[in-house]
């Protein structure tokens, strides 16, 4: 016991634990703090761990979270902690009851495809959690967490326009951000035609789907990025080859469209997030914050210097930076955490940091992705 503390500040209380250490609890108006404590060989106080609790909204949340059915549930931290990866949970996308029924009825019209399952949204949604886990600085969430709160919940199609239960939701599961993923329409369409100076016929194919994504903040309740947007994909198949060639198309078609409309939506939620970025300048040559699987050799972007801050006039609320356009860069190299552009245009000095935007979405279509053979690109945070 001599080598242990046994003095304590005023409104401290000392207790000793079975391993012989000192454990300092002490409260402050409504926060309680515990310390570990010890002597050193030459009498110095030692700190060998600090904890503090809180009985703020965090440890109400988490004294209801004990109460609940879904075991070890983790919570939502009351401050960030900026040396850590956000947590993304994405909600299993709906799509309406009539259009499930319109599309498997022409699927099976116009293609012979019974398979229901094709069109279901969790397929659409394993897309977007695919697109977001190759982001690299997310941590996705268990989805049979996310199950389990929301049969708890009772959370149905009724409630995805219901931002506050979304982030019940979010709070439960311990997310930072909340991805909510809605299917509007699928139409998958097919035309036969004659193929000009050979004297065969061809099924051309199309499908093109609407999505409605918006991704709430879970610490401030706000929406944070919101997204309508509209994918479509082609494709053709001699006749000749049968109508199994013809199903077989179709259903990689509805496969790459959903791909695609993922990779759009995941690097609109992480662009927003996230700008790509100005790390460094060497003449003509720009390094970027993106590297392999989130940005693509061949893109064009446009870099923006921060200027003053906009603030509205009414609410006070920050609006953001203006930006002020500077140049025009091309990517030519990309390497495992960063990619290197090229200046192709330039009305006035790049500098670190300067904010970039693509010109155009990321694409299945790019060429160097087909040379290379490779996945599509998810955005990713360096």
């Amino acid at each position: 016991m001599s080598r242990y503390v046994v003095g304590m500040m005023a409104m401290g209380l000392m207790l000793l634990n079975s391993a012989g250490l000192a454990v300092a609890q002490t409260t402050t108006g409504e926060k309680e703090g515990a310390t570990v404590i010890r002597q050193g060989p030459g009498g110095e106080v030692q700190v060998l761990s600090t904890e503090k609790k809180t009985t703020s909204v965090a440890a109400g949340a988490a004294a209801t979270d004990a109460k609940t059915s879904v075991p070890n549930r983790p919570k939502t931290p009351a401050v960030e902690d900026p040396s850590r990866k956000a947590r993304v949970m994405v909600i299993p996308a709906i799509i309406q009851q009539e259009v499930r029924r319109r599309i498997d009825r022409e699927l099976n019209e116009r293609f012979g495809i019974t398979d229901a399952g094709i069109i279901e949204s969790p397929g659409y949604t394993s897309f977007l959690i695919d697109a977001l886990v190759n982001a690299r600085k997310f941590d996705m969430l268990e989805r049979e967490e996310l199950k389990a709160v929301i049969k708890e919940l009772n959370f149905g199609e009724s409630d995805y326009a219901d931002t506050e239960k979304v982030v019940k939701i979010g709070q439960l599961v311990g997310a930072d951000y909340m991805v909510v993923p809605v299917i509007r329409y699928i139409q998958v369409m097919r035309e036969n035609k004659a193929i000009p100076y050979v004297g065969e016929r061809q099924a051309s194919l199309r499908c093109k789907i609407a999505t409605a994504v918006r991704t709430v903040n879970v610490l401030s309740g706000k929406i944070v990025s919101s997204n309508i947007k509209e994918t479509e994909k082609r494709a053709r198949v001699r006749e000749t080859d049968g109508e199994q060639a013809v199903r077989t198309a179709t259903l990689d078609l509805i496969g790459d469209t959903y791909r695609e409309s993922a990779l759009l939506e995941a690097a609109n939620i992480v662009d927003v997030a996230y700008p790509i970025r100005v790390m460094s300048i060497d003449g003509d040559t720009v390094m970027l914050n993106r590297g392999q699987g989130a940005i693509l050799p061949g893109e064009v972007l446009k870099v923006f210097a921060a200027g003053e801050v906009m603030v509205d006039p009414e609410t006070k609320e920050n609006l953001g930076y203006h930006e002020a356009y500077v140049a025009t860069i091309k990517v030519t190299d990309v390497d495992q955490k960063t990619c290197k552009a090229v200046v192709v245009e330039k009305v006035s000095d790049i500098a670190r940091l300067s904010v970039c935007h693509r010109v155009e979405p990321p694409t299945l279509d790019n060429p160097a992705l087909k040379k290379t053979g490779g996945e599509p690109p998810a955005p990713k945070i360096d």
